[in-house]
């Protein structure tokens, strides 16, 4: 409620203003490997009168590693953006220049700085970002999976029902798919992804990118689930499930292949699922579902 109370997003942008010299400014910082720092990065720490971050702790050992010192820290991490807004904004008003960092990589992209901006930006006042390093578009480079564009989810519900819905749903777009997770779920995440996408669907997931010990994968999903399942797994993952196909197929002869099965009772309907679903584009799990739905219905409209 804060936040809909410190800006309307149906109201229209306004222009930023001119009148102060305070801005705020997100600054994209390494994922893993320090050298990946740009000299617009530096800079942008070094001019800034504050600097908010994530973490402050990461923040002041990436100062020191920089040689950056007797700057003002100020904690913002993703439960406090809100309770900050109107703190950051009058910080700007005055004149001040306040960088934004996070833990690593690109703030506001699965890490907090969105409603940083949304604030500021709707008020008239000053933004800016310098870019840095980000571990979804490094994946989708590294994938080869992603030429005709990728769609970025962020990490997916830690329960397996959830999870594949969103799976089911977003594997229609016809582009890629880049989702990030944690070592202790990328096993379960790659399960689910089989069903929704069929274990012969190409893969890649990037671990520890940047970093000392990086491990890229590229594979299908069935053999990507074993490897990851049972294999101690460390480290942040990224994972790129290349785009779904769909066939062009006419409305009738999905309708046949439907009526068929319905006639013939429980026999072929998970077949028939996993053939709607490379037809379609829609998760096997959830045509299997509507099938078997309409399966009943129709034994109960022959039985009454």
């Amino acid at each position: 409620m804060a936040l809909l109370k410190a800006i309307s997003l149906n109201s229209s942008p306004r222009v930023a203003s001119s009148e102060s010299a305070g801005f705020l400014i997100l600054v994209g910082t390494p994922i893993g490997n320090l050298s990946d720092i740009s000299q617009r990065c530096v800079q942008a720490l070094r001019d800034a009168d504050i600097i908010a971050a994530e973490d402050t702790r990461r923040a002041r050992a990436l100062l020191s590693h920089l040689q950056i010192s007797g700057k003002e820290l100020l904690s913002i991490d993703a439960n406090r953006e809100e309770q900050y807004l109107g703190k950051v904004q009058d910080l700007v008003r005055s004149g001040k220049k306040v960088a934004y960092t996070t833990d690593a990589g690109m703030p506001g992209i699965s890490d907090p700085g969105s409603k940083l901006v949304r604030a500021l930006a709707y008020s008239g006042l000053q933004v800016d970002a310098v870019p840095g390093p980000s571990a979804p578009v490094l994946a989708a480079a590294l994938s080869g999976l992603c030429d005709s564009g990728f769609l970025f989810t962020g990490f997916l519900s830690a329960k397996s029902g959830p999870r594949r819905k969103v799976l089911e749903k977003v594997a229609r777009c016809g582009f890629a798919i880049v989702v990030l997770e944690s070592p202790k779920r990328i096993g379960r995440l790659l399960e689910d992804a089989t069903l929704v996408y069929g274990g012969g669907h190409p893969v890649f997931v990037g671990r520890e990118l940047t970093k000392l010990h990086q491990d890229l994968y590229y594979g299908n999903i069935e053999e990507a689930a074993k490897h990851y399942g049972c294999s101690e797994v460390r480290g942040e993952l990224v994972v790129v499930f290349g785009a779904q196909e769909r066939r062009d197929e006419s409305p009738a002869r999905i309708l046949d292949l439907v009526l068929e099965v319905l006639g013939d009772g429980a026999s072929g309907t998970r077949a028939l699922a996993g053939e709607l679903a490379e037809i379609t584009g829609i998760g096997r799990n959830e045509i299997y579902e509507k099938l078997v739905a309409l399966r009943k219905n129709s034994v109960r409209a022959r039985e009454s």
